[in-house]
C-alpha cells in the first residue's frame, strides 16, 4: 500500500505537466512552406500582434517551414450582454395619423401648366387644413435638367411625401434619394415603365399596358358578346398599339382572332369585318383625333348604305379634347371613351372650383385635359388628407379612402412585390344615342 502511495505522488506532477502540454499542442501551428504572420493570424481569427505575442521566441519576420507557433485563445463569448451596456435603438413609431404633415413640391415652375398643378395642390392643403391638420409645404423649381434636381436632394430631409418631378430623367435620382429617407413620391405625370425596388413611389398617371389592359378587362367583365373590330390606320402609337395588343390578347382567349379593317378599306372591307347581328364595337390603333376624323367620315358613308348594322366606338382620353366638336358624332356612333379622368365643366360644383381658382390666383384654369389645377387638387386631397388620417397605415389602408374628385379618380395599385404603385382606375366615358353622358366605372 505505501508503494502505491509513494508511485502516485511521483507520477501525479507528470500527468499533471502532461495534460499542460497537450492543451497546448492543441493550440499550436506548424508552418507550411510560403505562409507568413498575416496568414496564419488570418487562418485563426487572431490578429499579427497577438499572434506574435504569444510567440516572444520567434524573431524573425519571415516564418521558417516547421516552426511551431502557439496560437492564443480567443476570450469566450459572453452568454448576454448586461443591461447597461446594450446600446440604446430608437423604436419606430408607427403613426395612425399625421397631425403635422411635411410636404415637399418640386416642378419645373417655370411653365404655366406645372404652375397650375402646384396651385391646385395648394387649394387641396386649404381643405385638409380646416380638419385640424398642419401642413409645411416646401417648394422647389427643379428645371428640367438631371443636374438641376440633383442640386436640390439634400433638401429632402423629413418630408412624408413628396410631389414630382416631371421629367423622366430627373425621377431616377429622386426615387432614390425619397427611398433612403422613407418618403413617399408621388409622379403626377410619368406614364413610362413601373419603376422597380421603389415600394413608396405612386405612378397617378399609369403605363400605358396597366392602363389598357385594366381597361380591356373590365370590357371583357361588362360587354363580353360585343363584336370587337380593330381598325389599322397604317401609323399605330403608343397608347392605340397598347389597347390593341391587349384586346387582341384577351379575345384570342375567348372567340379567337378578333376581326380587322383597313382605316383607308373600302366599302366591302368595313362591311367584311361587322356583324349584322351584333353590336360592333371598333377600337382604332392610333390615338389621335385626326383618325377618329377619317374613320367617322368612312363610317357615315357606310352607315347611309348599311343602316341594318349596329356601330359604336371605343376611344382614348384624348379625344376629350375634341369633345364640343366631335360632340353630335359622339352621340350618333354610340361612343366609349376609356379615360382614367373626366370634367365636367358644366358640373356647378366644378364651376365653383373654377371661380375659388379665378378669385385665388387670378387667373382662369387652361382649357385642355386633363385641367391640371384639378388634377393637382384631387392628387393633394387624395395624398394629403389620406397620410393625415391614416399616417404609416396609408399603404394597408388606401382603400378605404373617400374620394369626391373634381376630375381624377385614384386606385393605387402594386403589381407585385417592390414594384411602385399605379394608377389603376379606369372608366367608360359613354355618349349614349339619345344624347346623354354616362360614367361607366
Amino acid at each position: 500500500m505505501k508503494r502505491i502511495l509513494i508511485l502516485f505522488y511521483c507520477l501525479c506532477p507528470m500527468v499533471l505537466f502532461g495534460q499542460g502540454i497537450l492543451s497546448t499542442l492543441d493550440n499550436m501551428h506548424s508552418v507550411v512552406k510560403g505562409e507568413t504572420w498575416e496568414s496564419v493570424a488570418s487562418s485563426y481569427g487572431v490578429s499579427i500582434m497577438e499572434l506574435q505575442a504569444a510567440n516572444p521566441d520567434v524573431k524573425s519576420n519571415k516564418l521558417k517551414k516547421g516552426t511551431l507557433l502557439i496560437i492564443p485563445k480567443k476570450p469566450k463569448q459572453m452568454d448576454f450582454v448586461p443591461v447597461s451596456e446594450v446600446p440604446e435603438k430608437p423604436l419606430r413609431v408607427i403613426r395612425t395619423v399625421i397631425s403635422d404633415l411635411k410636404v415637399g413640391v418640386m416642378l419645373p415652375l417655370s411653365d404655366k401648366k406645372m404652375v397650375e398643378f402646384y396651385r391646385g395642390l395648394l387649394m387641396a392643403a386649404d381643405s385638409v387644413r380646416k380638419s385640424g391638420v398642419n401642413l409645411d409645404i416646401h417648394a422647389w423649381d427643379c428645371g428640367s435638367t438631371t443636374a438641376q434636381v440633383e442640386a436640390l436632394l439634400p433638401q429632402l430631409s423629413e418630408l412624408d411625401v413628396l410631389f414630382g418631378p416631371a421629367q423622366a430623367t430627373q425621377i431616377q435620382p429622386v426615387a432614390e434619394a425619397c427611398k433612403e429617407r422613407g418618403i413617399r413620391l408621388v409622379l403626377p405625370f410619368y406614364s413610362g415603365q413601373v419603376l422597380q425596388d421603389y415600394p413608396l413611389v405612386y405612378n397617378a398617371t399609369a403605363p400605358n399596358s396597366i392602363h389598357y389592359e385594366a381597361a380591356v378587362k373590365k370590357l371583357m367583365s361588362y360587354y363580353p358578346d360585343k363584336n370587337y373590330v380593330i381598325a389599322h390606320s397604317g401609323n399605330p402609337d403608343n397608347k392605340g398599339r397598347a389597347l390593341t395588343e391587349s384586346l387582341a390578347a384577351a379575345l384570342a382567349q375567348r372567340t379567337g382572332t378578333p376581326r380587322t379593317f383597313e382605316l383607308a378599306g373600302d366599302d366591302f372591307a368595313y362591311e367584311s369585318a361587322f356583324n349584322q347581328f351584333r353590336d360592333n364595337v371598333i377600337v382604332l390603333d392610333n390615338s389621335s383625333t385626326a383618325s377618329v376624323n377619317t374613320l367617322l367620315s368612312h363610317l357615315k358613308e357606310f352607315r347611309q348604305k348599311h343602316s341594318q348594322y349596329r356601330i359604336s366606338l371605343l376611344g382614348y382620353p384624348e379625344w376629350q379634347d375634341e369633345q364640343d366638336a366631335l360632340l353630335d358624332n359622339f352621340f350618333a356612333f354610340d361612343t366609349y371613351i376609356i379615360s382614367p379622368y373626366y370634367y365636367n365643366a358644366l358640373d356647378n360644383r366644378v364651376k365653383r372650383f373654377e371661380r375659388t381658382y379665378a378669385k385665388n390666383f387670378r387667373a382662369y384654369i387652361i382649357k385642355e385635359s386633363p385641367r391640371y389645377a384639378a388634377l393637382g387638387y384631387d392628387l393633394g386631397c387624395y395624398f394629403l388628407g389620406g397620410l393625415s388620417s391614416l399616417g404609416d397605415t396609408f399603404e394597408q389602408m388606401q382603400g378605404s379612402i373617400r374620394q369626391e374628385p373634381y376630375q381624377n379618380w385614384f386606385r393605387f395599385e402594386r403589381n407585385a412585390s417592390g414594384l411602385s404603385f399605379s394608377n389603376s382606375f379606369v372608366q367608360f366615358i359613354h355618349f349614349t344615342p339619345d344624347n346623354k353622358i354616362e360614367l361607366i366605372r
